[in-house]
């Protein structure tokens, strides 16, 4: 299996309060996407914990489950954290055999393959930092296709067949460009922060 993967981060707002991140490693590949809540105190700090706590964890991230009890453990300690606020939170991980990860929040991972559309997320409230979040697991097998995780200042402001589009015929290699583009606004700002992770899977 080979993977071409691609991210993008870009201010919206006053504030940056997104976060992305990939990490590669020989077996697999780690999408980890953040998104502070915005209107409340250390949201940014929330979400800059949340990637962090996660890519010092991903080298363990094997299973699962292993994604799961990471987001109830990120979840604990920033409601514990005395400058962090809420944040949603996506991490995906594309090994040879599965796609497979949690989410809590609107940062949304949907994998397009030949077979159709497939949305990998779909837990919204609590966030990540109330202490009572309840992240949910998926897995499904790997297969050639293409993983875009992003926030919200994606998702919302274009539509899913925009998105569709671009995911199955753009270039794989700046496809989070053309992704970004989709609602770039013409005076060259974007309507909210945007964050994007992709990755081309191919056998």
């Amino acid at each position: 299996m080979n993977v071409t993967t691609s991210m993008f981060l870009e201010r919206g707002n006053p504030e940056l309060q997104d976060r992305v991140d990939i990490v590669r490693f020989d077996d697999k590949t780690v999408f980890i996407v953040a998104d502070g809540v915005g209107g409340r105190s250390g949201a940014v700090q929330a979400a800059e914990f949340f990637v962090r706590f996660a890519r010092d964890a991903a080298a363990n991230l094997t299973f699962t489950q292993d994604c799961l009890r990471l987001l109830c453990e990120l979840d604990q300690k920033i409601a514990r954290a005395d400058d962090c606020g809420e944040t949603t939170g996506a991490i995906v991980v594309v090994s040879e055999g599965e796609v497979f990860g949690a989410n809590v929040g609107d940062s949304a991972a949907w994998l397009f393959t030949p077979e159709g559309n497939d949305e990998l997320s779909r837990v919204r409230k609590p966030y990540i930092g109330t202490g009572v979040a309840a992240p949910r697991q998926f897995a499904r097998k790997s297969s050639p296709g293409t993983l875009v995780v992003a926030t919200d200042g994606l998702w919302k402001y274009t539509s899913l067949e925009l998105i569709e589009q671009k995911a199955r015929g753009g270039n794989p290699e700046r496809l989070e460009a053309e992704l970004a583009d989709l609602v770039r606004l013409r005076s060259d700002v974007f309507p909210d922060d945007i964050a994007v992770a992709t990755c081309r899977i191919t056998s």
